[in-house]
């Protein structure tokens, strides 16, 4: 080699440094030297996980949870002071039971006292029974507040009624005329007898005299023999003749005595019909009372309060106090969906509810099922969809909600739970399209 080939070489390798020196001997990271093939490798990986993962089709719109048992809301109708409650929270209640009563001028033991009292009095008149005006007679009460007039009015009818019905006189006369239309009876059978006998033994006159008669004629005897026996049957007719009037006289002592017996009856039935009509008067006078100051459970149920609630406690008119849980209620959502998507909506889709006051991010939401779809548009050209919840108010977090009557909440249809994979092609052809 020539020694300027030598020079000039030693001379390039005293222009390389150290660190190029370094770098280039080093050998580059497996990453970089396999690359492509790692490329390859995610890519195909996506491709897989495209095939397992499912992304849905949803249409949205706005919903609203309803019941056809929904809690029956009992409301304060007046204001005032909440006087005595006779419940506790989530206790059993009964339809018709009172929960409490609110401020008011009358005393509730002697309301209630007055309508028990009415209550039997009332089943009393519908037996015709009247012994309850005597053997419990009406209680004395002072302190009706507002219903003191109509509860003086009442006792005034009351008056009048026990002089007639309870204290025996109608229903004396009522026997004694009954006694005497037995009298009757029995002396017009008694008469009818007699006029029976009389008109045989008149018939044996009129043979009699028939039989004498003929002797006339053929001058066996004389006429005035004759007359005497036409005396007889005569005396015999006029007999009868009497006996007839007194069955006359007989018919109209019974027909008058009938006659003031129906007087008495109406009389009597008038007093009656009055006492319930009194009574009638008196218990919707109670009822407007204890609907607008007692509180009553509208149905059976647990009984859960609003609010915290206490005797003496101040409550505004309309203000709610408690909420009746009926044992079976079933619970179902109405969405209301837009015209966009909805040919994609069958029943038996999933719906996913996320009620506005739980919160779902930490609630969860209510799984649901589309049940039925209506075929006409309402007013604002939406359609309403039927959603069943098979697991009642519970969402997918396992926590339940107390229900609300018109709960509203926004609800997501599941129509079509695709694979990305599937999705994949589309999204490329509209890709390259643009």
């Amino acid at each position: 080699m020539p020694v300027e080939t030598i020079l000039l070489h030693q001379h390039q390798e005293e222009l390389i440094s150290d660190e190029v020196h370094e770098v280039m001997s080093h050998r580059p990271h497996w990453m970089i030297r396999k690359g492509n093939t790692v490329f390859f490798l995610v890519l195909m990986s996506l491709l897989v996980l495209t095939w397992f993962i499912r992304y849905p089709d949803m249409i949205n719109g706005s919903a609203r949870l309803v019941a056809l048992h929904a809690p029956k809301l009992v409301s304060a109708k007046t204001g005032g002071k909440l006087m005595q409650l006779f419940i506790t929270n989530e206790q059993q209640v009964q339809a018709g039971q009172p929960l409490g009563y609110m401020e008011n001028t009358a005393q509730y033991n002697e309301v209630l006292q007055l309508q028990q009292w009415i209550e039997q009095a009332l089943q009393a008149a519908q037996n015709n029974s009247y012994d309850i005006l005597i053997n419990h007679p009406l209680p004395p009460l002072y302190n009706l507040g507002e219903l003191q007039s109509s509860y003086q009015t009442f006792q005034n009818e009351l008056i009048e009624t026990k002089q007639i019905l309870a204290s025996g006189y109608y229903q004396k006369k009522k026997a004694a005329l009954q006694k005497d239309l037995q009298y009757l009876s029995a002396l017009k059978h008694n008469t009818g007898q007699q006029q029976k006998l009389l008109a045989q033994d008149r018939q044996l006159q009129q043979k009699e005299y028939s039989a004498y008669e003929s002797l006339a004629k053929d001058k066996v005897i004389a006429p005035l023999e004759l007359n005497q026996y036409k005396s007889k049957l005569i005396a015999k007719d006029q007999s009868l003749q009497q006996i007839n009037a007194q069955l006359t006289n007989s018919n109209l002592a019974s027909h008058s005595k009938e006659k003031e017996l129906l007087d008495l009856q109406k009389t009597i039935l008038d007093q009656q019909q009055k006492f319930r009509s009194s009574l009638l008067v008196l218990k919707s006078e109670i009822e407007k009372w204890a609907q607008q100051y007692v509180l009553t459970a509208p149905e059976n149920g647990k009984l859960l309060f609003v609010s915290p609630l206490q005797e003496n406690e101040l409550i505004t008119a309309g203000q709610e106090l408690f909420y009746i849980q009926p044992a079976a209620t079933r619970i179902y959502a109405q969405l209301m969906a837009a015209q966009k998507g909805l040919g994609k909506v069958k029943a038996g889709q999933k719906v996913l509810l996320k009620v506005e006051s739980y919160p779902s991010e930490e609630y969860g939401y209510l799984p649901g099922v589309v049940h039925y779809i209506s075929n006409l548009p309402t007013r604002r050209d939406s359609f309403m969809v039927q959603v069943d919840l098979p697991q009642g108010l519970k969402t997918n977090y396992g926590k339940e909600f107390f229900f609300r009557n018109e709960l509203s909440a926004q609800a997501s249809i599941v129509t079509d739970n695709r694979k990305l994979f599937d999705r994949l092609p589309k999204q490329l052809h509209l890709m390259f399209q643009r």
